[in-house]
């Protein structure tokens, strides 16, 4: 058997090297084991970028986006329990200043029972957050909040909570209550536009009911992405972090689909051209073909020196293309730099995120597409009746 298959090898290396009259069916092959390398590079490199685009995008909204919000009065369920869990007040408001107003999220936070309080500490660009204390009514904005509303810390803005209303002398008026602005954060997403940071009983004061009234229960899951298997337990109610931005992560999601297709067909093409330089070649070789079934050679044998000779194009151009694929993709962003293009998000760069899974089943992709493009041709030549090959010759 081993003897078979280094016969199979030698014959396929033979063919493989060509005569002057199969230059052109060399050609198509080895631009195609070019194709397949550019495609399989490509792919892995725009995966590891969208990779890291969406890792980006998870830490920087979903650390700030409750994961699981259990509705107050409402108990934990026992499939849950065991997740992190913080005290949330959660409302709409409307912010104003002396130039603007803005609609928020408002989020009343607890410090001291606050589980990741450690990463919303390292985005505060100025304040902190032991500055939240009960009845003092301060606030900490997103920076692009403080922007449009053209504040800093030290000044006062107004938050007025729509939803609750207050009979006056002169009418229905929401609650209103004047903060003092004690800090920034900044995660430089869609975040820093639509949320604030107060304390929770300073929240429940402004929506004019008890703490125990309106408090809520926030879950933190170690995987967001995949948050269907917990979302299943809520009760009526409960919102999980795609209630805010689940439309966005959708489309970053079918962004990255869509270019893993696009490069997929680009790797399917040039399996394509290993298939059509193999046509040529068994054309070309009807005559080596014939002679060696004369010789006593297997159809097995035959089918298995084709694919043999296509799979290695395709196999060396997808080994070719994942090492160039990963070392481009570990230094995208000097290259990008050089040709003086930007496009990261903030000044890190452009995030890579490169995992093996993914690697491997693009080049196991890029092989079996090579490995399947060589079937027909080598059936056909095992097809080839030596009588009419050798008529003419």
């Amino acid at each position: 058997m081993q003897q078979t298959w280094q016969l199979a090898f030698k014959i396929a290396w033979r063919f493989s090297r060509g005569s002057h009259k199969q230059r052109f069916a060399t050609f198509v092959s080895g631009f195609s084991t070019i194709g397949i390398t550019l495609g399989v590079a490509a792919l892995i490199t725009v995966i590891s970028v969208m990779n890291g685009f969406q890792t980006q995008l998870e830490q920087r909204i979903l650390n700030v986006v409750p994961h699981l919000q259990i509705p107050a009065h409402d108990k934990v369920p026992a499939a849950l329990a065991h997740l992190p869990k913080s005290p949330l007040v959660s409302a709409m408001v409307v912010i104003q200043s002396r130039q603007q107003l803005q609609a928020v999220q408002m989020q009343g936070l607890s410090p001291l029972h606050e589980y990741d309080r450690a990463i919303m500490a390292q985005h505060l660009i100025q304040g902190s957050l032991s500055a939240l204390k009960s009845n003092q009514f301060n606030v900490i904005l997103g920076s692009e909040v403080a922007r449009q509303l053209g504040v800093s810390v030290g000044d006062n803005v107004r938050l007025m909570a729509t939803n609750t209303l207050v009979y006056t002398p002169f009418g229905e008026i929401p609650s209103q209550r004047t903060f003092h602005v004690v800090g920034i954060f900044q995660f430089a997403a869609e975040v820093d536009s639509q949320f604030i940071w107060v304390n929770d009983s300073d929240a429940a004061r402004l929506l004019r009911q008890p703490l125990a009234m309106v408090q809520q229960t926030r879950l933190f899951v170690p995987d967001p992405l995949n948050i269907e298997q917990y979302s299943r337990y809520l009760p009526k109610g409960g919102l999980d972090w795609r209630h805010y931005y689940g439309q966005l992560f959708s489309a970053v999601k079918m962004e990255k689909t869509m270019m893993s297709l696009l490069f997929c067909l680009v790797i399917a093409v040039a399996a394509f051209n290993i298939l059509s330089a193999l046509v040529m070649m068994v054309g070309d070789k009807q005559a080596d073909v014939a002679i060696l079934q004369t010789l006593g050679m297997q159809r097995g044998q035959l089918l298995r020196i084709f694919m043999i000779q296509g799979a290695w194009s395709g196999c060396l151009g997808a080994l070719i293309g994942v090492g160039l694929g990963i070392t481009l993709a570990h230094h995208l962003n000097p290259v990008l730099s050089l040709l003086g293009l930007n496009m990261a998000l903030g000044s890190g760069g452009v995030p890579i995120v490169i995992e093996s899974v993914q690697v491997t089943s693009i080049a196991w992709l890029a092989m079996c597409l090579s490995v399947l493009a060589t079937v027909y041709p080598a059936w056909q030549a095992s097809r080839i009746q030596p009588a009419e090959a050798l008529r003419y010759e």
